[in-house]
């Protein structure tokens, strides 16, 4: 395609497909050395990475069927590559496309890295007895990342999830470029400074080794190593390392799996609170469906009240079984009054004979031995039989009064009492007594008792 007329409006496909004739007639050999940086294979069998230089970095990929015939490479190495250069048309990507590559050394990248490691290996402040572990109770997390990244959302998704009553500060600084590790060095030393900082996690997300290089920087490394708040190192992805990971006291894979890693315990009590809530609330219905089935229905309720009153009923004695009792009472008092009456009679009647005998006793003996006192005694002894009438005659007026009494009482214990009031007492021929007009038919005989006497009567009006 040729391009003469500068007057004439292009359409996006048509100025991709122009650039892409032209590199792919000027540069169509190119051999280019530089370092592996960001090495990611695809599903699909091509390699992706960049090739930089301490200025620079080219986009560049390797075939499936080229790889195949190239030695094993890795993110740092330091590589000469024979290509071209070509667009990709759709998207308007420049890409240096490899058809051959051969090993020329470590990267210098890398091997700054190499060094600094083992530097700071050297040291000790890699090893193990030097990490602080992560506190059991967590109520404040720190984290030091970008503030626009989806690094924080991240961490803040899975915090939510896990432990929603986690408290959050957010220490923002710049995760890459030129002075990124001053400011992150600067916000770890803030957040010591910040006194409810439990857990401090330190990272970003994915990138090339270029991308990663302020986490492994001295600036980084010394602030870690100085921090009195333990902290967590999550940069890149799983496959991804910085230097910042060996002098953490906790690397985590991703950023995620740091979140996960400071809400463990939270999370873990939770869901122990969970299932001790689920197993109590299991064990109360169970508890109130069984003491439900021991409640009788209000229908099985209504029964057993209605059988209680029935028993209760049936155990009352009836009105004329009362009233024989009351009769025979009644009876066996007037019985025993009378008796006792008889009784005390006959007792007084044979006190006063063995009075009388005893004083013509003593008149005797007191008329034959005592001749001179005789006219004395006689007066003594009639004295004596005034004082013993009028004794006798209260005694006998006291008795009456019990006796009157006792009968004024029996009287009105009595059911015939009624009858004085002008009340009678109707049955019929069996001796049931009638409460109600429609118990007797026309005809039937009934027995009147009044005061004074018993009447018969024949009903000869219609009941019904």
């Amino acid at each position: 395609m040729a391009y003469d007329d500068l007057t004439t409006p292009l359409s996006v496909s048509e100025v991709n497909s122009l650039i892409k004739e032209t590199l792919d007639e000027s540069f169509y050999q190119l051999i280019v050395k530089g370092e592996i940086s960001g090495f990611r294979p695809s599903t699909s069998g091509h390699a992706y990475f960049d090739l930089k230089d301490n200025d620079a970095s080219l986009p560049s990929v390797v075939f499936r069927s080229a790889l195949v015939t190239m030695p094993r490479f890795k993110n740092g190495d330091l590589v000469i590559a024979t290509g071209r250069i070509s667009l990709y048309e759709k998207t308007g990507k420049l890409s240096f496309i490899i058809n051959k590559l051969t090993n020329a050394g470590d990267g210098e990248l890398q091997a700054l890295l190499e060094k600094r490691k083992l530097y700071y290996q050297n040291l000790g402040w890699f090893d193990i007895d030097k990490k602080k572990p992560l506190p059991k109770e967590i109520k404040t997390l720190g984290i030091v990342t970008s503030a626009t990244g989806a690094v924080f959302h991240d961490i803040l998704d899975v915090t939510r999830r896990r432990a929603p009553s986690l408290n959050i500060v957010l220490f923002p600084c710049a995760v890459q470029g030129k002075g990124a590790e001053i400011t992150i060095a600067s916000r770890i030393r803030q957040a010591n400074n910040f006194e409810n900082v439990d857990v401090l996690i330190v990272g970003r997300g994915g990138g090339s080794q270029e991308d990663l290089s302020p986490f492994s920087t001295d600036e980084v490394i010394e602030a870690i190593h100085e921090s009195k708040i333990p902290i967590v190192s999550a940069v890149g992805h799983e496959v991804d390392w910085a230097l910042s990971d060996y002098v953490a006291d906790v690397r985590a894979g991703t950023p995620s799996i740091a979140a996960e890693m400071v809400t463990k315990d939270i999370f873990e009590r939770r869901s122990r609170l969970s299932n001790i809530q689920n197993t109590m609330r299991l064990l109360m219905e169970r508890k109130i469906l069984i003491e439900k089935e021991k409640i009788p229905s209000p229908l099985v309720l209504k029964s057993l009240i209605d059988k209680k009153i029935t028993e209760k009923r049936n155990s009352l004695p009836s009105f004329e079984y009362l009233s024989s009792i009351l009769e025979k009472k009644v009876q066996d008092a007037s019985y025993r009054f009378v008796m006792a009456e008889d009784e005390m009679n006959r007792a007084e009647k044979e006190r006063i004979e063995d009075n009388k005998r005893r004083l013509d006793s003593c008149i005797h003996d007191i008329s034959f031995s005592l001749s001179p006192r005789i006219r004395e005694s006689k007066l003594q002894l009639s004295s004596l039989k005034k004082e013993m009438n009028s004794l006798m005659k209260g005694r006998i007026e006291v008795k009456s009064h019990e006796v009157f009494a006792l009968k004024k009482e029996i009287n009105a214990l009595s059911p015939l009492s009624v009858l004085n009031r002008g009340y009678a007492l109707v049955r019929d021929e069996n001796g049931k007594i009638i409460r109600n007009k429609k118990d007797v038919n026309n005809g039937d005989t009934l027995y009147i008792r009044v005061e004074k006497g018993e009447i018969r009567s024949v009903v000869q009006e219609d009941n019904k």
